[in-house]
């Protein structure tokens, strides 16, 4: 089955600017409608990770660009519409 929903990244080391960037990624389907504080998430090291990691499930390239100046700034960035089956979710550790 198709899931449509967002993925959210929040960088939990970024207190700390000499360490390698520590982040995890949460997905929460539109629908039916989930929260991502029961989501499970997937730990990703370091910032060459992240971004192949959202290039792997199709984060638009313009997207990328606004939402690392985002997680620059706040210390999560959400990602809107993204779409992947079970099988993917499960395969990337998001299920």
């Amino acid at each position: 089955m198709i899931q449509e929903g967002h993925v959210r990244v929040v960088w939990i080391n970024s207190n700390d600017t000499i360490a390698t960037p520590r982040y995890t990624i949460t997905f929460a389907c539109y629908e039916p409608p989930e929260e991502f504080s029961t989501q499970k998430s997937k730990a990703i090291v370091g910032e060459a990770e992240l971004l192949r990691f959202l290039h792997l499930i199709n984060v638009d390239a313009d997207d990328l660009k606004t939402g690392s100046r985002v997680l620059q700034e706040h210390g999560y960035v959400e990602f809107a519409n993204v779409v992947l089956s079970d099988e993917r979710l499960v395969n990337f550790d998001l299920r």
